[in-house]
């Protein structure tokens, strides 16, 4: 039986500050979008590396419609966190 998965503390922070840009594209229903997303997210194994918040604003990204959102979102979300 798989889980509970770990994620290092450096990564939820990661995650915390791209879920505010997420929020701040998307309106107050972003927040839920980001709670469903990052359960998801933590459930496909532990998270222990940089490019795993990359897999994390990529499934975000995911839900946006507009693909320069999409593409937006992701250059920015990148930035944020010095993936490039």
């Amino acid at each position: 039986m798989p889980g509970p998965y770990r994620v290092l503390p450096i990564l939820l922070n990661f995650c915390a500050a791209i879920d505010e840009l997420y929020i701040e594209e998307t309106g107050p229903f972003g927040a839920m979008v980001t709670e469903e997303v990052r359960a998801k997210w933590v459930a496909t194994g532990n998270k222990v590396k940089t490019t795993d918040v990359d897999q994390y604003i990529i499934l975000l990204a995911e839900q946006l419609d507009e693909p320069w959102k999409r593409s937006e979102f992701i250059m920015l979300a990148r930035q944020l966190v010095g993936i490039r």
